[in-house]
């Protein structure tokens, strides 16, 4: 057994997939940004406000360093996770990795409709739609290069992507954590 980490943008259903998941699973799971909060023992923005990016990039590396030395969790991670190399490199070595992706107007009408992007430090101000896709297309091959699979969500729901993923593991995505396993569900990357 290894973990499922649950890459993409934000918007694009990684916890509430997460949960979905380790439902139809009987695993555990468990949100970065969640457990970087509880280290940290204040919200992302006050981090983001008081140590800057880096100060919240470095917290979530040592946040997912913890994680990753537990088996059999479904992770939900934060957007930009997959910026520091070393991250990538710890999700591949110890478990399956999911890229959930749509396109940013569909992540931007969630964002909006849902928790707002008030909680959303990289979006804040004007024109947070277009820094939102800026992001989405700056991280987009990083996405793709640590994926074992990608599923797209825009038209689906949790339950459905969870059983997506879940076939997937029961067929292809068993292999040894790292190796070449791909492709049930929408695409391999």
């Amino acid at each position: 057994m290894a973990n499922i980490y649950l890459i993409g943008p934000m918007g694009a259903g990684k916890s509430t997939v997460a949960r979905t998941l380790a439902t139809q699973l009987g695993w555990d799971w468990t949100d970065t940004d969640l457990e970087v909060e509880a280290a940290a023992g204040r919200p992302i923005p006050a981090i983001f406000a008081a140590e800057g990016e880096e100060g919240f990039r470095q917290r979530e590396e040592e946040v997912l360093a913890r994680v990753a030395e537990r088996d059999g969790l479904v992770v939900a991670t934060g957007g930009g996770i997959v910026l520091r190399p070393a991250n990538r490199e710890r999700m591949r070595r110890t478990g399956r990795v999911v890229y959930l992706t749509a396109p940013p107007e569909v992540l931007w009408r969630r964002l909006t409709l849902g928790h707002g992007v008030s909680d959303r430090p990289l979006l804040r101000g004007e024109d947070g739609e277009a820094r939102l896709a800026a992001l989405v297309a700056a991280r987009e091959p990083l996405y793709r290069e640590v994926a074992d699979l990608v599923v797209d969500t825009r038209d689906r729901g949790p339950a459905e992507v969870a059983a997506i993923i879940a076939r997937w593991l029961a067929t292809e995505g068993k292999g040894h954590p790292g190796g070449e396993a791909r492709g049930l569900g929408d695409e391999a990357p």
